[in-house]
Formats: C-alpha cells, structure tokens, sequence
C-alpha cells in the first residue's frame, strides 16, 4: 500500500479518498463470493475452484492460475523493492544488488513455515503503517519537508480534480486491496471457520484499511505535496524515527511475502497431496542421491517455492521503480480476479 500515497498526486485528495472506500467495498464483495463458493464445494484454491466450473473448468483453472503466478510475482518483486528501498539507507556500504539479495534469503526460509506461525506479520503490517501515518502527522505539523517550502508551494496540492491519474489510482488501489488470490487458503487455515465468521474478519479489516488507506495518503499528499514518491519509505525525514519505520516495516513485508507467495504454490501443494495419499506408503531404500531426486519430484512446490523467490529477486535487482510495478499488477489483476473469476464462479457455482 505504500504507492497508494502517491495516488492523491494524480487523482486530488477527495477523490482518492471516494475510489479507496468504492475499490475496498469491490474487493470485499468479490471475496466472499469466492469464499461461500469454497465452502460450499471445500476447494481452497482459486484455480480448483474455476476447475469446477461446466464445460470449461479445465481451461478456466489453467489460465487463473497463469494469471495468478504472473500478478502475484509482480507484488513479490515490489516487496523485495520495499525491503531493499528500507534497508538501502541502513546499509549504504552494501550494494543494492547485495540488499536484494540479502531479502530474498530472508525471506526464503519464511516460505516454507506454516502460515499461522507468520499471523503476527498482519498485525505488525497494520503497526507499522499506523506508525509512519503518525510520523507523517508529526512531520506535517511540525513543518518539516523533503524540499524547501517555496518548492512545494509552486505545485500546490488538489482538493479536487478529474483526471487519468484516476485510472491510475484505481490501479495502484486495486493491486494493494486484490487479495482474491490467497484468501482461500489462509480461509482454509481459519479456526473454525465458516462464511458468516469470515465475513465479519473481513467487514472489520476492510473498514480499517478504508481509513488507515485514506489517512495515509492524504496526509503524505500534504505533506510532500504532488511530488511524493511512489514509495513513502523514501521520502520520510532523516534519523532515527525514519530510520525504525523503514526497519519495521521491512520486517513486515518480509512476514507478508510467504502469505501471497502460499497462493502461487497451493495447486501444487493440493496435488502433491493428492499424489501422496494415492503413493505406497513404504517404499523399499534407495540410495541418497536417488531419494533427493524423488523428493525433488514428489515435491514440486518447494522447487517452485525456491525459484519463485530467486526470479523475484533478480526482478528486484533490475527495476526500482514500486509505483510502475504496482500499476502493471493492479491493471492486470482487476480483470481477472475482481470481475472475471468471480463473475463465473458465483454465476455457475452459487445460482
């Protein structure tokens, strides 16, 4: 969400804040029509669920599944941005490549934790944000900015206008509020679960984020005027309070990223469990090199995990530019996972 206090630059402020609240109320109700549709067939991967769909499943399941591989590695390329973009100013000996590097092996090991362990990443999330919105009030009210005063004043900041940076806004909006594609399984991990429970997580979080999202960006936009970064993490004040929200809110994307990554490895994980539970139970030994390669085999999701980090690495390395990757991942994803595969799944599963 970090590019979203960049939006009111190209949107005005009260606009921004009438497409947050419209953006987040799409979402929610997309969501819970996949959420009623997985429990009611007990599929918790989107790509299984479009698999149910009559005449077209096979196709439908193999291209949301495409969709959610391509989307999904956009934002983990901007997560290891945010990391780099955080740890940068910390380690100014190190190179940004180094930076990157030193992320995705973070990270990695994170990947292959069960996602309950990784909960406290939400709630350090919403810490973290709620800590730079407040530096931010503080940085306004105090007077300080990025640049001098008479700087700012030459691009005075909009209350309200109508633009295409609208259409960019809703872009950003959507890749930082699209959750369609990880939902059901961290769904499936819920204790107790049922739509009706869920729903209410959801209504509360949602309405939370509407105005943590708001908030946020406003208060950049005044802060920094039309000129504030596509990533906030770099224009926020020298020393040690900028210094400990660009160190926690690394640490947040880091609990964050094995939770969107889960989404790209759960059809795979759904069939090597199928497959497991098909295979002899005991196999007669074989040598070490032998069984590696078997598990290599029977286990593709961990080769998947571990290359899915490295490529998203090396996309890292090669742009550092957050806003750009986030509007391509929120243009790409709104198609697919807000209108279309909701639109199918509560059209031919749900009626």
């Amino acid at each position: 969400g970090f590019s979203v206090c960049h939006g009111p630059a190209g949107a005005s402020m009260l606009p921004s804040a009438a497409l947050t609240v419209l953006v987040l109320a799409v979402n929610a109700g997309t969501i819970l029509i996949l959420v009623f549709a997985a429990d009611s067939h007990q599929v918790f991967d989107l790509g299984g669920l479009l698999g149910k769909l009559p005449g077209f499943g096979a196709t439908a399941q193999s291209f949301c599944e495409l969709t959610i591989w391509l989307t999904v590695f956009f934002c983990l390329v901007g997560y290891l941005i945010v990391v780099a973009d955080s740890f940068e100013p910390l380690l100014p000996n190190l190179p940004r490549l180094g930076v990157v590097a030193m992320g995705a092996a973070i990270v990695l090991p994170l990947c292959f934790m069960d996602l309950q362990r990784l909960a406290f990443s939400s709630s350090l999330s919403i810490a973290a944000n709620l800590y730079v919105c407040i530096l931010l009030m503080v940085s306004f009210m105090s007077g300080w900015r990025k640049r001098p005063a008479d700087e700012i004043s030459e691009d005075r900041c909009c209350i309200v206008g109508f633009g295409q940076g609208s259409v960019t806004m809703v872009s950003v909006l959507m890749q930082a509020a699209v959750v369609q594609m990880c939902v059901l399984p961290m769904y499936e991990q819920l204790e107790n679960r049922s739509p009706r429970r869920f729903a209410q997580c959801l209504g509360a979080s949602f309405g939370f984020v509407a105005v943590l999202f708001v908030a946020f960006s406003s208060v950049a936009y005044l802060t920094f005027g039309p000129g504030v970064s596509s990533n906030i993490l770099r224009d926020l004040p020298p020393g040690p309070f900028g210094s400990a929200a660009r160190m926690v809110m690394a640490v947040a994307v880091v609990g964050v990223y094995p939770l969107l990554l889960s989404s790209m490895v759960a059809p795979l994980k759904h069939r090597e469990e199928a497959a497991l539970a098909m295979a002899p139970a005991i196999s007669p030994a074989k040598p070490p090199t032998r069984n590696i390669c078997r598990h290599v085999r029977d286990h593709p999701s961990q080769l998947a995990t571990v290359l899915i980090v490295c490529c998203s690495a090396a996309g890292a390395m090669l742009t550092t530019d957050l806003g750009q990757v986030n509007v391509i991942s929120g243009a790409s994803q709104v198609a697919v996972f807000v209108a279309l595969a909701p639109g199918l799944i509560g059209l031919h599963l749900l009626l």
